[in-house]
């Protein structure tokens, strides 16, 4: 009777540390997509693409295209230099940053993978993750990318939201 109590208690112990093991695994690949669907719900949400076409429209109206076709990035405004979004003479340009909370704007080819390191690396680092998350497809266009900042009341956070779409052609 006693040799079967203990074959009973190692199987016990080997099943228990089986399951550990399991669930383990499970958790981090758990959190991890939890953790990814939470930082890419930053990214290229509804609200923020509707916002980022009015942004693009009023480029498309007042930017000469020659502007941006020079360059693999053109930074538009950024309000971490002295190019601020909402400053200057254009109160149509004021108003619409102003009102949609445009922290930056910058302009570059379609497939960013062509940047160079170097070109963004001025960029906050929120930036240059979510120029790194972009579809690296080979396309004839430029990319508009708003950046927009909100503070999160709850926390006295600055969360930075983005999105991008298609302006122009390179052609």
């Amino acid at each position: 009777m006693k040799k079967k109590s203990g074959f009973v208690l190692v199987e016990t112990i080997v099943v228990v540390t089986v399951l550990c093991v399991i669930l383990v695994v499970l958790y981090r690949a758990f959190s991890s997509i939890i953790t990814n669907i939470q930082r890419r719900s930053l990214y290229d949400n509804t609200e923020y693409i509707y916002k980022t076409e009015i942004v693009r429209d009023y480029l498309l109206e007042t930017l000469p295209f020659e502007q941006y076709n020079s360059s693999y990035v053109t930074v538009v405004c950024d309000n971490e230099t002295t190019n601020k979004c909402s400053s200057g003479v254009d109160t149509k340009r004021n108003a619409i940053f102003n009102g949609l909370n445009v922290y930056a704007v910058y302009i570059t080819v379609w497939n960013t993978r062509h940047l160079s390191t170097n070109s963004i690396s001025s960029f906050q680092p929120t930036t240059q993750h979510y120029i790194a998350s972009l579809d690296p497809e080979d396309r004839d266009a430029f990319r508009v990318i708003v950046m927009y900042k909100q503070e999160n009341n709850d926390t006295s956070q600055t969360i930075y939201e983005y999105a991008s779409l298609q302006m122009g052609s390179e052609n």
